[in-house]
């Protein structure tokens, strides 16, 4: 979603650190859905305003920070992998 999106979302402006904060949480935290994320984050915005996100905040960072522990995880993986195969074939 792009700021511009959301502040028409919104009906509103916001600064370039408040939008960044609350694309986090539309991006990584688990309560917001993937098919209707974006209204429901612009309902939570309009009814809580910018406090609600400064809330969910550490929670979405730290799902984002596991699922790029496990997308390191995958690639590690992958490489031992291709090093067994390449082993096997030498």
């Amino acid at each position: 979603m792009m700021k511009n999106e959301f502040e028409n979302l919104i009906h509103g402006s916001l600064t370039d650190e408040e939008y960044e904060l609350i694309e986090t949480v539309y991006m990584w935290h688990p309560a917001i859905r993937n098919t209707s994320g974006k209204e429901e984050v612009a309902e939570l915005y309009k009814s809580f305003g910018i406090i609600i996100f400064k809330d969910m905040y550490p929670r979405a960072m730290k799902l984002k920070e596991i699922d790029e522990e496990i997308r390191s995880l995958n690639r590690a993986k992958d490489s031992l992998i291709a090093k067994r195969e390449r082993l096997k074939r030498a």
